[in-house]
């Protein structure tokens, strides 16, 4: 029998092969860094999105909350409700209570 002398040494297949693996292991490490580097930066831009969102709520808060204050004040309501309801502030009376001691002795 003639030894084949085709054939790779094992050493050398396995060589192959483990080279081969790491080529390929890096490539997909590759392509995983880019993902979540991509989304990374997909996230940052949301999070600095709903911040300027937040600003721009809380600012129209505050100018609803002055336009709430500005609205209710009492001298404003008291013109409106005498020049367009035309309501008439009543007079103040003088409001006298008399207490019966007898009725909150008695147990």
């Amino acid at each position: 029998m003639k030894p084949n002398n085709n054939r790779k040494p094992k050493a050398k297949v396995t060589r192959n092969i483990i080279l081969f693996s790491g080529f390929i292991s890096v490539i997909l490490l590759a392509f995983l860094y880019l993902w979540i580097f991509n989304h990374t930066n997909l996230m940052f831009r949301e999070v600095e999105d709903l911040k300027r969102k937040e600003a721009m709520l809380a600012t129209q808060n505050r100018m609803i909350s002055m336009d709430i204050d500005r609205l209710s004040r009492a001298d404003r309501i008291t013109e409106i409700a005498s020049t367009q309801l035309e309501m008439v502030t009543p007079i103040p009376e003088t409001v006298a209570v008399i207490i019966n001691t007898e009725i909150l002795t008695e147990k």
